[in-house]
């Protein structure tokens, strides 16, 4: 069956637990949740107390079901908070995800001591009924704390999937797996939710496409089933028999383990993007909200690719041992690193009385520091890089932000982009890094609405590459980029407008576009 490792009683706490239903219901409702932190922490004081205490296994399931909707309330807030968190997070940010990761790990404790005893009841039979219920919220409080790991971009709590597994396996053999009861998801969709969201990568995804993701489940993961062998070709092999996630695996007929064909959800999938590239809004098409159409378009053209095949590599990847880089992220501070000189003057008048070619610096500016990190190379392609680090500052990177990179050996700052972050502790971090351009220049631009008065804003400018048929771009703050919009640019010692073209990438740190001059005034 399964092997219950639960919370001793503890006497310590006894006093302080409220097992009353109705009082307990009275408190919940008078929680501060205008203070997320604040409800949260009595949540988790509650609960672990709760936990802690001798209690029948009706009555433990009533209390929960009254903390239920009140810690999801929280949670949702709590994770508002960590929107802007990167790695390594900020000590507020820090102390948020861990509280996060407590609230969702006692609520899973109280569903398991609920399920414990159940199983354990020495007259009479469990009602299935409610074993499937518990079943199945047990599956989904486990998911939550994968969920919530994944926002920290930190590693899930050892013994995580062994239970996923045992939970699934102890479901399908009481053939209760596919049982829904009330608003409880039957255990075999929390099962594949929790799949799914690991098949899909969640390194590689921001915040946003984090919660998008796990809403999209909610919805469609249901379009996935559960076998004993192969469906079809968009079929992967669980190893239900460890503590690991599932990975990608050559599909072989000898493997013994669950089989998870996912070819209706790619279908879905498939079918959602032609509906997003025809202009249909994600609203019309009955998708959670959150995202615009073009980051919804984006992520499930990414989704449909991790969930349809195997991810080979399209570069081979080459140890490097000892190598290290110098890292600095962010186009404002990627700017300041290579050039101080301040932008053109924004006044409207100021810059009418000035010839076009003079607009540019006219004062000495203070030099701004800024501060570079070391980085070891882990390994090295033609693609990009893999470093890690234990930066001694919390610097809240986060995928999709760009990178000025810089080799020991090398004379100039190359561009980058962060593709996947993990930590693996406290203060080791990981990052995959993407090779953009082998050179970048320092520019300003002022975007040009009606009469001239926008202020100049940082940006970067890429030069064009020959051998692999690449035009020169703009990498913009994520706020500036407008199709068709005409923008003066400060490049030094020119300035020249040129007219915004086509958005060529879009993520949470930059756009990068092409663009058309028509006007080139040399100095």
């Amino acid at each position: 069956m399964f092997n219950f490792i639960t919370p001793s009683t503890d006497p310590v706490v006894q006093h302080t637990v409220e097992t009353r239903p109705k009082t307990v219901a009275a408190w919940l409702a008078r929680l501060p949740f205008a203070s997320p932190t604040d409800t949260a922490q009595q949540l988790v004081m509650a609960l672990y107390a709760l936990n802690r205490h001798p209690l029948g296994a009706d009555d433990r399931h009533a209390l929960l079901a009254l903390y239920r909707p009140v810690l999801a309330r929280a949670a949702t807030s709590l994770e508002a908070l960590l929107a802007d968190s990167g790695v390594p997070p900020h000590a507020q940010q820090r102390q948020i995800g861990a509280l996060l990761r407590e609230l969702h790990i006692e609520h899973s404790i109280g569903y398991k001591q609920v399920l414990q005893g159940l199983t354990e009841r020495r007259f009479g039979r469990a009602n299935p009924k409610r074993m499937a219920e518990v079943t199945g919220r047990r599956l989904a409080a486990l998911h939550d704390i994968q969920m919530v790991c994944d926002l920290t971009h930190t590693p899930p709590p050892a013994g995580l999937w062994q239970d996923m597994h045992q939970l699934h396996a102890f479901a399908q053999a009481s053939n209760l797996a596919d049982n829904a009861v009330d608003d409880a998801p039957p255990a075999s969709r929390a099962y594949c939710q929790a799949l799914l969201f690991a098949l899909a990568d969640p390194p590689h995804m921001s915040h946003a496409e984090l919660v998008h993701t796990r809403l999209y489940l909610d919805q469609f993961a249901g379009l996935t089933q559960l076998g004993t062998a192969p469906a079809s070709e968009r079929s992967f092999v669980i190893r239900a028999d460890g503590d690991a996630p599932p990975g990608y695996l050559a599909s072989n007929t000898s493997d013994r383990g669950l089989w998870l064909d996912t070819d209706a959800l790619c279908r879905h999938l498939h079918e959602t993007v032609l509906r997003l590239r025809a202009g249909e809004t994600p609203e019309r098409i009955g998708l959670p909200a959150g995202m615009n159409g073009e980051l919804c378009q984006t992520l499930y053209k990414r989704l449909l690719k991790q969930w349809s095949a195997s991810m080979q590599r399209a570069f081979r990847r080459f140890d490097t041992p000892g190598s290290t880089v110098q890292l600095v992220a962010g186009v404002s501070a990627i700017h300041r690193l290579l050039d101080q000189v301040p932008p053109p003057p924004a006044d409207e008048a100021e810059a009418d009385s000035l010839p076009i070619h003079d607009v540019g610096p006219v004062f000495t500016p203070t030099p701004v520091a800024v501060n570079t990190t070391e980085w070891m190379i882990s390994n090295d392609s033609a693609a990009g890089l893999a470093l890690s680090g234990t930066p001694d500052a919390p610097l809240n990177l986060k995928v999709g932000d760009p990178l000025a990179l810089r080799a020991d050996n090398a004379a100039g700052w190359s561009l980058g982009v962060i593709r996947w972050i993990r930590m693996r502790d406290a203060r080791r971090v990981e990052l995959g890094v993407e090779r953009l351009s082998p050179q970048i220049q320092p520019v300003w631009v002022r975007p040009l609405r009606g009469r001239r008065k926008a202020s100049p804003e940082p940006a970067l400018f890429v030069p064009g590459l020959d051998t692999l048929k690449q035009n020169e771009r703009l990498l913009l703050p994520r706020h500036l980029y407008q199709a068709g919009m005409d923008a003066e640019v400060w490049h030094a010692p020119h300035q020249y407008t040129l007219t915004f073209g086509k958005r060529l990438e879009c993520t949470p740190g930059f756009d990068l576009i092409d663009f058309t001059v028509f006007a080139d005034e040399q100095p």
